[in-house]
């Protein structure tokens, strides 16, 4: 007698593409989390790094009783360069790469490279892109006072101490005009160092630092762009001015906010400003705050602590919260 077998019939054409339609209909509705998930990774992280050089400054404060300023900068009697990424070294556990590194050349010496092309990863941030171009041999000459035109990588930072706030900033504020260029930010720009008390607005009121990511390449509203800052150096090209990597001197920056098209504010030596825009934050990576993640940027404030802004604050706020000793306090809703 013949066995009998059980028969299963195979999915027929339309079972099939049902099924195909609800697997791309569920992907379609988990990608979304799974993109916003890692996100916040990478802005946790963001953050993280910034609270490590928030713990290294007070580290340098107390050892020499003052923070670091943002840049030391002497050509006479002797050269000494140094930016306050490269002074704090020795307080991110790398020691060898500050020892290696002579502070009595020009920070893009040839003979720096070995250091300065360090890819320091607390210096950087994970949602900002990677890897980056090289900018042309014609802006190497002129970043280096024409000392080179090979085109090392410099080891990238994606974050600049808030040197000082621009009249501009403050007519953008809608604030009255300063009468001169600026007030200097918590880090100033050396090449004294500067003690706490001097930042009378208060340390948690205060911000030393921020993201200014995906330099050198020039960045628009979260997209590549070309430069189009009237009369600088890097105007046409896709790159920034200055901010190539952790040792440049020029990697903190003044804030005087842009235009949404990227074009910045300016304002002269006597304060006189030519106005582009309105926009203070995520508009442009050409020495305004910047960063990659939706909404907002992280600060580092004077306290050590980290806080997340976000792009719509308000101009008068961001103003108060850049400035140290103006009798300012930011009023924040978070």
């Amino acid at each position: 007698m013949r066995s009998l077998r059980s028969k299963r019939g195979a999915f027929t054409l339309v079972e099939l593409l049902v099924v195909i339609a609800i697997i791309g209909i569920l992907v379609g509705l988990l990608l979304p989390a799974v993109q916003a998930a890692r996100e916040a990774a990478r802005r946790m992280q963001c953050s993280n790094n910034l609270k490590q050089l928030g713990l290294a400054l007070h580290n340098y404060e107390s050892a020499f009783k003052v923070f670091p300023p943002s840049r030391i900068d002497y050509s006479s009697p002797q050269i000494f360069q140094q930016s306050w990424l490269s002074m704090i070294l020795p307080y991110i556990e790398q020691t060898n790469v500050a020892n290696g590194y002579q502070m009595g050349l020009p920070w893009f010496a040839p003979v720096n490279d070995p250091f300065t092309t360090t890819k320091i990863a607390t210096y950087l941030c994970p949602s900002a892109p990677g890897e980056r171009a090289v900018p042309a041999s014609n802006l190497y000459a002129n970043v280096t006072k024409n000392l080179r035109s090979d085109q090392p990588r410099w080891g990238y930072s994606d974050y600049g101490s808030i040197n000082a706030v621009r009249n501009a900033m403050f007519t953008v504020a809608g604030l009255p005009s300063l009468g001169t260029r600026e007030v200097l930010g918590a880090l100033g720009r050396g090449p004294q160092g500067v003690k706490l008390a001097f930042i009378t607005d208060g340390l948690s009121n205060t911000a030393l630092a921020s993201e200014d990511a995906g330099r050198p390449n020039i960045f628009i509203g979260g997209k590549k762009a070309t430069n189009p800052r009237p009369g600088s150096i890097a105007q046409g090209t896709v790159f920034t001015e200055d901010g190539w990597g952790w040792a440049d001197i020029n990697g903190g920056f003044s804030i005087d906010g842009s235009s949404r098209l990227g074009i910045a504010n300016s304002t002269s030596s006597s304060g006189n400003v030519t106005m582009q825009g309105t926009c203070t934050m995520n508009c442009t990576n050409d020495s305004e705050i910047y960063a990659f993640h939706t909404g907002g940027a992280n600060f580092l404030m004077a306290d050590g602590s980290v806080q997340f802004y976000a792009a719509s604050i308000d101009p008068k706020s961001l103003v108060a919260l850049c400035t140290r000793d103006f009798a300012d306090i930011a009023t924040i809703e978070q």
